[in-house]
């Protein structure tokens, strides 16, 4: 599967204070002129950072009568009955299905709490990082990510106030990384258990869904569909729906 070569959560991991710290410099020096050269340059290569978050476009929710998964910490319900094969790895669970589909399943725990992290710096970086990203993006990993996928390259201009570009800035480099340039469009999710995102149209090639769904606890469940092989539409929206639905934290012994 094509998506164990993206980017891990680890590597983020590291970027992210690296990003803050050009964050702040940017802040620090006003270079808003430099930022929009930047946002410009990114926006190239990243053309689907201009998507922002949509409604399901069908909330019509399938009856599910396959396997039933049990990972990490949480459960799900697949609309596939039979596996090939399962692969698995310290951090995440590969599943190659009959029918040509594949998932992946990652730890909770592995991810990187990118806010705590964010909020433990020194008091003066916090301030400077409250000054940039605001204090509602701060206040927790699903409202960081809510406002890494509503910033657009458009919102760079010239005039902008002071910081204001900055901040824009990391946000579309790390929203760059989030959506790894397959996200035809994003999606908001919420169930009784979980909010968060779907990055792609599983009708819409590449075919291939990523969820990014947070507990009440702003633990980030991560899951990757992708489409058959050769090419071609592995699930149905009403299906996604289901298993988003069906999905359960299961706490941690």
């Amino acid at each position: 599967m094509n998506a164990w070569r993206q980017v891990s959560w680890k590597r983020v991991g590291v970027i992210v204070p690296i990003l803050v710290g050009v964050a702040a410099l940017l802040d620090w020096a006003r270079h808003d002129l430099l930022a929009l050269y930047f946002a410009r340059e990114t926006a190239k290569g990243e053309p689907n950072l201009s998507a922002v978050p949509e409604p399901v476009p069908d909330k019509t929710v399938a009856v599910l009568d396959g396997l039933h998964l049990n990972h990490f910490e949480y459960s799900l319900r697949v609309p596939w009955r039979e596996a090939d094969f399962e692969r698995d790895a310290k951090s995440v669970v590969g599943i190659h299905f009959r029918s040509g589909a594949g998932l992946m399943m990652f730890d909770p725990l592995s991810a990187v709490d990118a806010v705590k992290e964010m909020r433990g710096r020194a008091r003066s970086d916090t301030r400077k990082l409250r000054r940039i990203f605001g204090d509602r993006a701060l206040s927790s990993n699903y409202d960081f990510m809510a406002a890494e996928m509503a910033v657009t390259p458009s919102e760079i201009k010239w005039w902008n106030p002071p910081g204001a570009n900055a901040r824009c800035l990391v946000l579309l480099n790390l929203k760059a990384m989030e959506i790894h340039g397959i996200s035809n469009a994003i999606y908001r999710r919420s169930s009784e258990e979980m909010r968060g995102f779907q990055f792609g149209n599983p009708s819409v090639a590449p075919y291939q869904v990523e969820l990014n769904l947070f507990d009440r606890n702003d633990r980030r469940y991560k899951i990757i569909i992708t489409g058959k092989k050769p090419a071609g539409q592995a699930i149905t929206q009403a299906e996604i729906n289901a298993m988003v639905a069906s999905l359960r934290s299961i706490p941690h012994s």
